[in-house]
C-alpha cells in the first residue's frame, strides 16, 4: 500500500522536504527522476506537490520526509505492538507525552511520532527498538494515522522520550522489577457514601523519578503554567512524592529544559 497522502499533515506538506522510495527499499530518491537523492543534499529534495504526483503516479511508492535540524522532530519505535496486536504501555506513554502527528509504520509493527521541538543530540539509535532524530535522517511516510493528526509542540514530551530511552546512564531498577521506567499517573479513588472522587499521588521510586518530574512539568507548562510556577509545582512534588527526592539541580534542569520553547 502506498503512502496515504491526504493523511500528511498540512505543517508537512509546506516544506520542500520530501523524497521517495520504491516498494521494497528504504533507499532515498528524487523524487522527480530516476537518481537517488540524499538526506544531506537539499537539491536533491523535492516539494509536496512533486512527492504528491510520484505516488499517485505510481512512478513511486513511498513518500519521504527529512528532518532538517529545523524544529521537527521525528522518534521510531520499532516493535511498538505487542503480539497481540495492541501498542505496548512504552509505545504509548511516548505517543500521550508527545500529543503529536503519529502514524503506523511500513512495517506494521512500529510507530512514527513527528512532533516540534529539539533533541540534545542530531539523532540516535539506542539499539533497543528506538531512534530519535532531529535531522540527517528521513522518515518513509505511511499517512496510516495512528493518533493525533497534527504536529503540536512537544518538548515535555520528546524529552520524557530521551530521559526514558536515550539517557547516557543506564535507568535505575524501579522498586517491584518494573522493566522501564513510566509517565507518573494519579490513581483515583471514589466514596461509596457520598460518590465524590478525590485523587492520590503515588510514591516514585527510583528508576522513575526523573522522566516523572518531565511528564509532570511538561503538562503544567501546556496548562500555561510560568517558568517559576512550573519550577514551584515540581519542587514540590519532588519533596512530597519521589523516594528519596532527586537533587534540586536536577530538578531546575528538568524545568529549564520543559519551558525553553514558548507554547
Amino acid at each position: 500500500m502506498p503512502t496515504l497522502m491526504g493523511a500528511v499533515p498540512p505543517e508537512m506538506r509546506a516544506l520542500r522536504r520530501w523524497v521517495a522510495a520504491d516498494a521494497g527499499s528504504k533507499r532515498p530518491m528524487r523524487c522527480d527522476g530516476p537518481r537517488a537523492a540524499s538526506v544531506s543534499d537539499p537539491a536533491s529534495w523535492c516539494d509536496w506537490d512533486d512527492a504528491l504526483t510520484a505516488v499517485r503516479s505510481g512512478r513511486r511508492e513511498w513518500a519521504g520526509f527529512v528532518f532538517a535540524g529545523d524544529g521537527l522532530v521525528g522518534i521510531d519505535i520499532d516493535g511498538a505492538f505487542g503480539d497481540d496486536g495492541m501498542p505496548t504501555d512504552e509505545a504509548m506513554e511516548a505517543v500521550l507525552a508527545c500529543r503529536s502527528y503519529t502514524e503506523v509504520s511500513r512495517s506494521g509493527r512500529g510507530l512514527h511520532i513527528v512532533c516540534r521541538g529539539e533533541l540534545p543530540f542530531k539523532g540516535r539509535n539506542n539499539r533497543r527498538g528506538w531512534e530519535a532524530y532531529a535531522e540527517g535522517r528521513y522518515f518513509l511516510i505511511t499517512g496510516r494515522a495512528f493518533a493525533f493528526g497534527e504536529i503540536a509542540d512537544a518538548q515535555g514530551g520528546i524529552d520524557a522520550v530521551v530521559a526514558a530511552h536515550f539517557s547516557e546512564e543506564p535507568a535505575e531498577p524501579s522498586a517491584g522489577g518494573a522493566c522501564g521506567q513510566r509517565i507518573w499517573e494519579p490513581a483515583w479513588s471514589v466514596d461509596p457514601a457520598t460518590g465524590r472522587f478525590s485523587m492520590e499521588m503515588p510514591p516514585v521510586a527510583p528508576g522513575s523519578r526523573h522522566l516523572s518530574l518531565v511528564s509532570l512539568c511538561g503538562q503544567m507548562h501546556s496548562a500555561g503554567a510560568s517558568r517559576p510556577a512550573v519550577l514551584a509545582g515540581a519542587r514540590e512534588a519532588n519533596a512530597a512524592w519521589m523516594e528519596p527526592p532527586l537533587p534540586d539541580e536536577e530538578v531546575l534542569q528538568i524545568c529549564k529544559s520543559v519551558t525553553r520553547y514558548r507554547r
